[in-house]
């Protein structure tokens, strides 16, 4: 597999309005030709994987080159206590002896400060926002907060509210299957074989060249791992991610939704792969009922998983959201439902 070498993407650092001890980390992908009628897209990772998720250094794999090939200046923030965000000494020290973070309410205070300087620097009242699975939540509920800052919302893989015993077995306190786990730390670590045992489980069929070219987890590990080059005891490296979204998914998997889909009223795209097995159909589709605008669309990727975007069906999914987001002076108001 080709590695793609650019020079489009760079690292800027910006601090949350909350808390003066953290650094975020906001990638920035700029056009070679800028559209003017396009606005900038902001991308808010899940709940594992930082935002260099979306900028793989693989040819065809950074979906923030392929956005901005429209001429739209293209942004990934990672939330607190992911990848290229950083704590001070002393608030790092201090994290160790608490439980897990950030909050969902830390998360969107996150993607407030990345709005808000992206809003300065394009000079613009308004941007395009997508959230990736734990990252849909604090999209959406950044988008309810502040609805004349988001021009269009689209939801990858979003997670509503719905039982997944799966889950739950996975992230739950076995005593209690409404918490988290006790032992849950600060920071949670995953090595190559977990990632590569996460995504096989969410691919779910044995025919895993189907979906995953090779040497695309080992990429994904190598970027992630080098941002924060961990190793554990036993002498295994591995890249660690903040344990707070877990609190989020065990409240989400036990059927709790953590917004309330009736006060979103910007235009919404939700769309997923046919086969995740994290975010559902029925879980999209009523989240889909509930939204309140009704400018909204559901589209189905044929042949996708849960991190659709690295696998083989990711230029279906690349040219759904380039549709989406292109400049329309009248926006149609319909409900539509596409498989693609």
């Amino acid at each position: 597999m080709s590695v793609e070498v650019r020079t489009m993407t760079r690292l800027i650092r910006i601090q949350p309005s909350d808390d003066a001890s953290v650094s975020l980390g906001l990638l920035e992908c700029q056009p070679v030709r800028k559209n003017p009628l396009s606005l900038p897209l902001l991308l808010v990772h899940g709940a594992t994987l930082a935002a260099n998720l979306f900028d793989q250094p693989l040819a065809g794999y950074s979906l923030m080159a392929e956005m901005a090939l429209a001429g739209r200046s293209v942004y990934a923030i990672d939330i607190r206590g992911f990848g290229n965000s950083r704590l001070d000494a002393v608030s790092e020290a201090h994290r160790i002896s608490l439980g897990p973070f950030p909050s969902i309410t830390e998360a969107v205070a996150d993607v407030g400060a990345a709005v808000t300087s992206i809003l300065r620097w394009e000079r613009v009242d308004a941007l395009d926002l997508i959230g990736f699975s734990w990252g849909s939540i604090a999209a959406s509920r950044y988008a309810i907060q502040f609805p004349q800052c988001v021009s269009r919302l689209a939801l990858y893989s979003p997670l509503y509210g719905e039982f997944n015993r799966p889950w739950l077995d996975l992230i739950a306190d076995p005593t209690d299957r409404t918490r988290a786990r006790s032992d849950l730390g600060p920071y949670r670590s995953m090595a190559l074989a977990d990632l590569i045992d996460r995504w096989n489980m969410e691919i779910g069929v044995p025919d895993i060249g189907a979906y995953r070219e090779s040497g695309v987890a080992e990429c994904v590990f190598e970027t992630l791992w080098k941002l924060d080059p961990y190793v554990r005891a036993n002498g295994t490296a591995a890249f660690r991610s903040p344990s707070g979204p877990l609190v989020d998914l065990v409240n989400v998997f036990n059927g709790q939704r953590l917004y309330d889909a009736h006060e979103l009223t910007v235009p919404t795209l939700i769309v997923r792969g046919a086969d995740d097995r994290t975010s559902t159909d029925s879980d999209a589709r009523a989240l889909l009922s509930d939204i309140r605008s009704r400018d909204k669309s559901y589209a189905v990727v044929a042949g996708g998983s849960h991190f659709l975007l690295l696998e083989k069906s990711r230029n279906a999914f690349y040219r759904a959201l380039d549709e989406y987001f292109k400049p329309m002076k009248n926006r149609p108001r319909v409900v539509h439902e596409e498989i693609l």
